[in-house]
């Protein structure tokens, strides 16, 4: 009986938040993202970089099935709401895809779907990262599907992309408002966002996020908005529209004990 009155009685935060606590998770409200970069140390560490090199290299070998921020696991975690929008895309474009996958790492999201994509007669993954990233894709991951870019203009001068991939990396940037009017600006069909928290308040709200060694091989902290959803769609609706929208996944997270869910959605360039 106790058991079952404590289920009741501890907040959902306990029971949901798995590797989440009162150390880890997003922490504070800050006034400028260089606020809160000063008391951070952020995904540029070496060490990162070559957690992810190591995990992204037994995915190429199929030594493991899929790994994400350095985490291996036995099978893809699927993103099926993206799965489904590659293939529609590809599927107006006579079974061809070119992307931009922006912040993309060493191909994560490359790995997670290929396996559903080597029907297309043509696909093209254009990764867009920092230069230590991109310096060792180019060394390691680089094949006849996926390249590396530093700059998006440098990607655009060799491919016309269908679609501009914007997964679980807007939040991370220092202007991404910025981002957005860039990417609208060029003139691609159509706009994914995924993997982006909002916030619960029509306002952009900047936290650090803590993230224990389970992920990386050591602690990390870096800069993460929870952004304005009205001003980042009213930003897009300038030059697109919105086809549909999506929880990009089931699982809740808190931010102060307050629920939220990753959202997605795809855009598609106006006439």
């Amino acid at each position: 009986m106790l058991h079952y009155l404590l289920k009741e009685l501890v907040p959902p935060l306990l029971l949901n938040l798995r590797w989440y606590s009162f150390k880890y998770g997003w922490k504070g409200a800050y006034k400028s993202y260089e606020e809160a970069r000063q008391k951070c140390t952020g995904y540029d560490e070496e060490h990162i970089l070559h957690r992810i090199i190591a995990t992204t290299l037994k995915v190429k070998n199929k030594e493991i099935a899929y790994e994400r921020d350095g985490i291996a696991y036995d099978s893809a975690q699927m993103n099926f709401p993206l799965l489904k929008t590659l293939l529609y895309i590809a599927s107006k474009n006579d079974n061809e895809l070119t992307l931009i996958d922006f912040g993309g790492s060493l191909g994560t999201t490359y790995y997670q779907n290929i396996p559903y994509l080597k029907h297309l007669k043509k696909l093209r993954w254009c990764i867009i990262e920092q230069p230590e990233f991109v310096e060792a894709g180019k060394k390691h991951f680089e094949n006849e599907h996926v390249k590396f870019y530093t700059t998006i203009q440098e990607c655009m001068a060799e491919h016309k992309p269908q679609l501009f991939l914007i997964c679980n990396v807007l939040q991370y940037l220092e202007k991404p408002y910025a981002l957005l009017d860039e990417a609208k600006g060029l003139g691609i069909p159509y706009v994914l966002l995924d993997f982006v928290g909002y916030n619960y308040q029509n306002s952009d709200r900047i936290t650090i996020q803590f993230v224990p060694p389970v992920f990386y091989g050591a602690e990390a902290c870096y800069p993460c908005y929870f952004l304005n959803k009205e001003k980042v769609e009213e930003t897009l609706k300038e030059n697109y529209e919105k086809k549909y929208d999506f929880i990009s996944a089931n699982e809740k997270y808190y931010v102060q004990l307050r629920p939220f869910r990753y959202e997605g959605a795809l855009w598609e360039l106006l006439p």
